[in-house]
């Protein structure tokens, strides 16, 4: 069975012409370039069979020596996804341009992409140091930083998905004053947050120069923990309203 996701004439004339940061800045700047509906297959498969898409890194590595995307589509459709979605956050409880624009920067640039950065540091880091298999046949599998970015931006959209569209269509009911909406809105964090490393798990995993991956799921056994403790009168939405619009 072919697993591959589409490809078109872009990814082969990207494949030939190298990548790298200054290549993804050309590519946005030429639409054509731009292969969005692979984006989109990227987006349906990351949130129904998220394994799928790791499943062409090897294709991916040997038609273009490189693990991460070259292509900027993918991220440019999700920074659309939560440009639109805090606009509405913001239309619906940040009144004034400013407050709403000063919103929308902060979710964008700080929630998503600030934090990213941080995030994929550590990752890159850490697993360059401590799970990377040793000897010289895995000598040319260097991890990537720009990879490490694109394992959370795979991982960041369920994150998307419930905390700023789900949890936006529920949060009338959610910051209610009772245990039923507090159950709903908790697990919706720690679904989220379990679901983002998981996803990320499986980018790392995909990697064959790679061992002991698996510590990269520790994190979830401990959010379960600190989920079941906040399930005794600990309303995650109530605190984050509170954090993003002072109510």
């Amino acid at each position: 069975m072919n697993h591959r996701l589409p490809l078109n004439q872009s990814d082969v004339r990207a494949g030939r012409s190298g990548g790298g940061p200054v290549q993804m800045l050309r590519r946005i700047f030429r639409p054509r370039t731009l292969d969005f509906e692979t984006a989109s297959w990227e987006i349906f498969y990351l949130i129904f069979r998220p394994k799928r898409v790791y499943k062409n890194l090897y294709y991916h590595k040997q038609t273009k020596n490189k693990w991460a995307r070259d292509d900027p589509s993918f991220f440019l459709l999700l920074n659309v996804l939560l440009l639109i979605s805090a606009l509405g956050w913001g239309l619906a409880y940040q009144p004034g341009i400013v407050r709403i624009i000063r919103l929308m920067f902060y979710m964008v640039l700080v929630d998503f992409l600030l934090l990213g950065l941080v995030i994929a540091a550590v990752f890159y880091f850490t697993i360059r140091k401590f799970l990377t298999k040793k000897g010289d046949q895995f000598s040319q599998g260097a991890l990537e930083y720009a990879y490490c970015f694109d394992v959370h931006c795979n991982g960041f959209l369920i994150v998307w998905l419930l905390l700023y569209v789900l949890q936006f269509v529920l949060l009338p009911v959610l910051t209610k004053d009772n245990w039923l909406a507090l159950f709903v809105g908790n697990t919706l964090y720690a679904f989220s947050t379990c679901y983002y490393f998981l996803v990320t798990f499986y980018g790392y995993s995909s990697l064959p120069f790679l061992e002991h991956t698996e510590f990269i799921l520790l994190p979830i056994p401990i959010i379960i923990i600190f989920y079941i403790a906040s399930l005794f009168g600990f309303n995650v939405v109530q605190h984050m309203v509170e954090f993003y619009f002072g109510k």
